[in-house]
């Protein structure tokens, strides 16, 4: 009995190296957990929120996300994920950064300690991505990039994966750098992209829209969306006029309970309100996926999509990416201990 506990650690590059960057693996891994959540083997407690005074928006928070997943992958784990709005222009640094620990479900010895930074941006493209698979017109054309950050590539590398007829993205952020973000997103892609001078320019005829800010006031007016459009609200806050939501006749989360936990997103202060009710939700996106519920049924149907992200997203991809490392040889393998101290 006991001995040497080893574990495996891979930076940032070695994460990209094992596969973090193929977004059609990364999705059917994360539609894979939608599968295991909706059929009772995934645990996700509520994510902890650390606001940092004085407060999210002026400093920062860093939340914890932990989650155990079983059937056929038997793992358990937590993503640490510091967000600091201030990062980028005070400091050069990433918004966001993550770290993510994996342990073994049966003695919860660690298995690894990986960058989660990359794999927390492509999970939460990837979660967009399956919601137009199943919410959006399979015929939708034109997606709006609200936000030209991190998020708004992982989001139009996704539904491109997911529509066929997929050819013009339109982003506008208000940043000087939109049209250079803009660029570098028709070159992860491969569709056409465009830097437009107004949120409306992008709106306007817009079959998909995606909302990846962190705005705190309506950008996107209800008048600009059309009939049959899907909104992706990934944001942490409130990116449309209530209205969007209000006239939207099906609203999809990833979980209901956890959207309400969270506090600040739009449909929960919306529920806070009393404009939002439980009932007024039409189904967590497991559902969808899981075919307990249709997802899209016409193509005049608005639908609202607003995932907080969870834990299990999270784990199941970083567990993909460990046993990709393990079988092509990258990282590094680091000892925790030789013999326990004590037992």
């Amino acid at each position: 009995m006991g001995g040497p506990i080893d574990f495996l650690y891979l930076s940032q590059e070695e994460v990209m190296a094992a596969g973090g960057l193929d977004m059609a693996t990364i999705m059917d891994v994360v539609e894979s957990a939608f599968h295991a959540f909706a059929q009772g083997h995934a645990r996700v407690p509520s994510k902890i929120v650390l606001d940092l005074p004085p407060g999210e928006k002026e400093r920062g928070r860093i939340n914890a996300l932990a989650a155990y997943i079983g059937g056929n992958l038997e793992v358990a784990g937590i993503k640490w994920i510091p967000s600091f709005p201030r990062n980028p222009v005070e400091h050069g640094l990433p918004r966001a950064n993550a770290l993510i620990i994996l342990n073994n479900s049966q003695t919860g010895m660690p298995l690894a300690v990986m960058d989660g930074t990359i794999l927390s941006a492509m999970r939460t493209g990837a979660v967009g991505g399956i919601g137009a698979k199943y919410l959006a017109r399979r015929d939708s054309e034109t997606a709006a990039l609200i936000g030209l950050g991190v998020q708004a590539r992982t989001q139009a590398l996704a539904l491109k994966e997911v529509l066929p007829n997929l050819n013009e993205f339109r982003g506008w952020d208000p940043k000087k750098t939109a049209l250079e973000a803009a660029n570098d997103i028709m070159k992860l892609t491969g569709v056409r992209t465009t830097a437009v001078q107004t949120p409306k320019d992008a709106v306007v005829g817009a079959d998909v829209i995606v909302t990846a800010t962190v705005a705190d006031e309506p950008i996107v007016k209800d008048a600009w969306v059309k009939e049959g459009t899907l909104f992706t609200h990934i944001g942490s806050y409130v990116e449309e006029e209530y209205d969007v939501v209000l006239h939207s006749n099906k609203i999809v989360v990833d979980d209901w309970e956890a959207v309400k936990h969270r506090k600040t997103p739009v449909l929960a202060r919306m529920f806070k309100e009393g404009l939002v009710k439980d009932e007024g939700i039409y189904a967590n996106l497991a559902e969808v996926v899981d075919g307990r519920k249709p997802g899209r049924e016409n193509s005049r149907e608005r639908i609202f999509f607003a995932p907080i992200g969870m834990a299990h997203e999270d784990i199941a991809v970083a567990y993909k990416i460990y046993q990709e490392a393990k079988r092509k040889g990258i990282g590094q393998t680091l000892r925790l201990w030789t013999e326990p101290i004590w037992t």
